[in-house]
């Protein structure tokens, strides 16, 4: 078996690092709770480009700070508080102790996404690192999953695990593997559904050794 897994909110929790890393921006900027509202809806997930949210910062917030600067501190500062959970390693390391094959598929820039794999003591874990960045393409597009498929070429059983609809289940779909959607307690959005889903990666995992070749959900 080989995983492809996605890292921000898959492997790693990026919302709650995130949303520390920005009560601390807030409160240096002599912001109150509206401001920290503002700024985790104006983040989109880490789905607004980090440039247009340093600009958007600046003018709120930050008049005297260079938008490059804000730039840089959105893509690394938060990275000090992600973590992963220890029953997340913990599947890790049985999934790796069984032969089955940990590939990292995500989307962000090398520097950044490395050090969170440092961090949190993935690294150590993976077989391979594939990130949009270096590959030149981005989930969904087909190229990135063919980087990822390259790494274990002659492994039948992939799966695509991820917390994005689209980027992530669809963009694994699309690759023909089985895919597992860590909902984080939202409906699926589509209507082909996943092969898996789960809440959490913990109990995504725990799905795959009996099912790994059947449909299934966890509430």
């Amino acid at each position: 078996m080989h995983l492809l897994l996605d890292l921000d909110n898959t492997l790693v929790d990026r919302e709650r690092a995130f949303a520390s890393w920005a009560a601390g921006l807030v409160a240096e900027a002599g912001g109150g709770p509206e401001d920290l509202a503002w700024l985790l809806r104006a983040d989109a997930d880490g789905l607004t480009p980090r440039r247009e949210l340093a600009t958007r910062i600046a003018e709120r917030l930050l008049p005297r700070a260079a938008p490059g600067d804000l730039e840089q501190r959105l893509l690394m500062e938060h990275v000090e508080h992600v973590t992963c959970s220890p029953a997340v390693l913990a599947h890790l390391r049985r999934l790796q102790g069984q032969g089955v094959r940990l590939t990292v598929l995500s989307n962000g820039t090398g520097r950044q996404q490395r050090a969170k794999l440092e961090r949190t003591g993935l690294a150590a874990l993976l077989d391979a690192v594939v990130i949009s960045e270096e590959v030149g393409a981005a989930k969904p597009d087909p190229a990135i999953f063919a980087a990822a498929l390259a790494q274990a070429p002659s492994d039948p059983d992939t799966w695509m695990i991820g917390d994005h609809p689209e980027a992530d289940i669809r963009g694994g779909a699309a690759a023909g593997l089985r895919t597992g959607w860590v909902s984080r307690g939202r409906p699926w959005p589509h209507a082909a559904p996943p092969t898996l889903q789960a809440p959490t990666l913990a109990a995504l995992l725990d799905l795959l050794p009996a099912g790994a070749h059947r449909p299934g959900t966890v509430h």
